[in-house]
Order: structure tokens, then sequence, then C-alpha cells
């Protein structure tokens, strides 16, 4: 196997920081504290992401720094990690009925502020989608922004999905500068039943929502929406890359 490259230690650093909770990287952290030379690390946290334990231990062997310096740098990550990971603005939208205890953002005002705030890409995801002229009108201001805007949609009975009406259709025609996608037909295996936007990998929107004046103005609708932190961005790339992989097509 190919050494490490140089500087590939401190990689590995962050990214145990990034993936393991405080805890288990403190208890790497005093393992590896007492220890002038490299040790072996597999054994260290049992049931522990080990591929990101393993490169750790790599980058170490390659780069033999004293276990103090590994330490300090484990624990300054995590630190980091931590800040980063409260850095992220959680709220809860919601549309129904409300109460004096509690002040909740509604549904259809979190996901127009998110579709005017995008720079680069939306992606929209929901089992049905009727006209609502407000999302609609943001949409095609997205659009028109130069922002690159894909919406996934359950297919009609007549396509071999669940909906009597052909939701794909109706936003196609209403927004036409969107792309449409499907669950590919030949891998399909239930419904697009998740009811999701996210922007610029950098916020989120998940809900019980779909998009229609019911949900978004007379049913009981809880969601949260995540500005910042890693989940917007997990989000964006894992439906990205289910188009890549083609489980998503164009419709």
């Amino acid at each position: 196997m190919p050494a490490p490259a140089a500087g590939s230690l401190w990689q590995a650093v962050a990214r145990l920081a990034a993936a393991l909770p405080p805890e288990r990287v403190e208890q790497l952290a005093r393992y590896v504290e007492g220890s002038d030379l490299p040790r072996e690390l597999d054994h260290v946290l049992p049931g522990a992401a080990s591929e990101v334990v393993s490169s750790l231990g790599a980058g170490w062997m390659a780069e033999p720094v004293p276990g103090a310096q590994l330490a300090s740098a484990l624990r300054g990550a995590v630190s980091t990690a931590s800040e980063l990971r409260r850095a992220s603005e959680v709220a809860l939208a919601w549309t129904g009925p409300t109460s004096p205890f509690l002040s909740v953002r509604h549904t259809e005002r979190v996901l127009l502020e998110l579709i005017d705030g995008a720079h680069e890409r939306v992606f929209l995801v929901s089992y049905v989608a009727y006209v609502v002229d407000s999302v609609v009108k943001a949409l095609n201001q997205a659009c028109g922004r130069g922002v690159n805007v894909s919406i996934l949609l359950e297919t009609s009975a007549e396509r071999g999905g669940r909906l009597s009406v052909d939701s794909i259709a109706l936003l196609r025609s209403r927004v036409p500068l969107a792309t449409l996608y499907e669950w590919n037909p030949a891998a399909k295996t239930g419904a697009v039943h998740a009811k999701c936007v996210v922007v610029d990998g950098h916020a989120c929107l998940v809900t019980s929502a779909n998009i229609t004046d019911a949900a978004l103005d007379r049913n009981m609708e809880l969601g949260v929406s995540i500005v910042g932190g890693r989940v917007p961005e997990q989000l964006d790339r894992h439906l990205r890359a289910l188009v890549d992989t083609r489980v998503l097509v164009p419709a």
C-alpha cells in the first residue's frame, strides 16, 4: 500500500473529529498522548467508524509525531468540529393552529425564503404538487436568476406511479426552466414520499408538507429547517448522487 501523502495525518485528524462524538475522540486522545511512537489504533474504539480510525493510524505511521502532539491536535479538531455543528441554525416550520406557548415559523414562509435565497441550485422533493402560486413564482424567479432548479415528484398512475393527477406535467408547464425528475421506473420499488427542499447545499427544509394549498395553508404539517452545518450538505450530495447514478432520471 502506498505511503500516505505529507499532511495526510492532519487531514485524518480533521476527518475523525468531524465523524466521531467528542467523547470518543477524547478516548483516543488519552490513548495516544502518552506514547512517543505511533501505536496501533484499530482496536481502541470498538464500534467506531473504522475507516477514519484506520486512516488516522496510517497517517500517524507515515508522520510519527509525538503522541502528546497528536492528542492536542485531536482535541483542537474536535473542539472546532463541535463549534461548527453548533453553528447550524435549526428551527421548526409549522402549518396549522397556533398556540400562545410557542412561536414557530409558517411552512410556506420558510419554503419561500429558502428558494428566494438560492444562488446556485434548488432541489425540491414532494409526493404531489398542485399549483401553489407563491411557490411557482419563487421557482420561476430562481430560474430567472440562473439558479439550477430540480424537482422530484411521484409519477401519475398512467405512468406507473401512485397519483391520480400528473403533477410532473403540471409543474413542467408552470416552471418550464426547471428540470423534472422521477424515480427510475426500471428500479422503482415504491413511491416518492419524501418532502424536502435543499438550497446550495447550505440550507434545507425537511417537512411533512406536500406542495399543495392544503398542506401549506390548512393542514397540520410539521418540519425542520436547517441552515448551515453538515445536514444540508449531506442532503444535497445525496440527491445529486441519486441523479448521477440514475436512480432519479429526467421525467
